[in-house]
């Protein structure tokens, strides 16, 4: 996941983006992310708030797709 990314995403969902996670995860992050998106997309907002929605949809998926690129390059 790109800096940025990262960054973006826990900003748009008002997180500490830069906290160690010590547990562990029952699924793939990249699909949880993908499917965090697709949530996402439903989420009922005015029109004045549309741009926080699509922005954090945009984030979540170019978060899966770096956690994907990284999986990628290191299986490869």
């Amino acid at each position: 996941m790109t800096a940025f990314s990262r960054y973006r995403l826990c900003e748009l969902l008002e997180i500490m983006p830069y906290v160690r996670y010590e547990g562990d995860l029952d699924a793939d992050p990249a699909t949880l992310l993908d499917e965090a998106a697709l949530l996402a997309d439903w989420i009922d907002v005015s029109i004045e708030d549309l741009s926080w929605r699509l922005a954090l949809g945009d984030a979540l998926r170019t978060a899966a797709a770096d956690i994907r690129t990284v999986r990628d390059a290191r299986d490869g």
